[in-house]
């Protein structure tokens, strides 16, 4: 009988054991949006984070841990930026009647960055811009300020020759969407500025090699390879009088008859090239660090005579 007794506890303590519950930790909470919002610091406007403020670096303990990076912000919020997942920090939150403004910066091996999330006032996502950035990689450091009005000025600056460098300021309003209406553009750049060519001078003996134009200020230029299947190249644009310009230079191969494409090995940036009779048309994916926020390397040119 005492037996029979002691089996009988023993089975009733196996089952209180396996029947506790178990412990919730920081990992294993559900979070919510007021979770996620508090991580980041209420800022008052106006905002300013210019590209020097990322040599400040934020201490590795206030990263945003991977858990709420995926619950809560787009897994392309890094793409054209970064070619590996950077950590991302929470630097800043603010608030109007309809929406919710997040700054997110994302630090990796190429550099940092700084996107505004924006969200509605139920914690929906609606859409992130990419509004600042120092890649020392890079000719092109950009950097925002938010006004009280909730008007968004980012500053670029573009290196375009050794000791010439301009300065575009593009101010942006928020539409209902999270989408951004581009309300003026002001920039030092003349608009008869010629463009500044670093590859002009190199070897075009190759029957692609050349310039290509669509207008003064657009130019994809192309030269050889150090082998018969690379060719260095050279694009330059700029649209909407100067609103929106973008740059990139590297060393493509040739990946068909009349097709190539470069592949930046400090982005996902991809550009695509394919030539015809006097003219190259190019395409782009995800080249955001080296451009605008609202145009894209994309288009046709048509070769000019030697």
């Amino acid at each position: 009988m005492r037996k029979f007794l002691l089996l009988t506890l023993m089975a009733g303590l196996l089952a209180a054991c396996k029947n506790k519950p178990k412990k919730i930790d920081d990992e294993d909470k559900v979070l919510t949006f007021a979770d996620f919002k508090a991580f980041f610091p209420a800022t008052a406007l106006s905002y300013k984070l210019s590209a020097d403020s990322f040599k400040r670096r934020i201490p590795d303990t206030f990263a945003l841990k991977a858990k709420v990076v995926k619950q809560f912000l787009p897994d392309t919020l890094a793409k054209g930026v970064f070619a590996e997942r950077p950590r991302y920090f929470p630097r800043a939150y603010f608030k109007t009647d309809g929406m919710q403004y997040f700054i997110v910066e994302g630090t990796g091996k190429a550099g940092s960055a700084a996107w505004l999330c924006l969200f509605d006032k139920q914690g929906a996502f609606l859409r992130r811009h990419l509004v600042a950035r120092n890649l020392p990689g890079s000719n092109v450091r950009a950097g925002v300020v938010i006004d009280n009005k909730l008007n968004i000025k980012v500053t670029t600056e573009t290196q375009r020759a050794p000791g010439q460098i301009s300065t575009r300021e593009d101010v942006y309003g928020v539409n209902p969407d999270g989408t951004l209406a581009l309300i003026l553009t002001n920039s030092n750049e003349p608009t008869n500025l010629g463009v500044y060519n670093p590859i002009d001078t190199l070897p075009r003996k190759h029957k692609f090699s050349g310039n290509y134009s669509a207008g003064e200020q657009n130019l994809v230029s192309i030269r050889d390879g150090e082998t018969a299947r690379e060719f260095q190249f050279f694009v330059h644009f700029s649209r909407d009088k100067g609103a929106c310009s973008g740059e990139v230079d590297g060393t493509g191969r040739f990946t068909g008859a009349n097709t190539g494409q470069y592949r930046d090995k400090r982005s996902n940036c991809i550009i695509d090239f394919r030539f015809g009779a006097g003219k190259v048309t190019i395409t782009e994916t995800g080249c955001g660090a080296y451009r605008g926020i609202k145009c894209f390397f994309e288009g046709t040119y048509v070769k000019k005579k030697k």
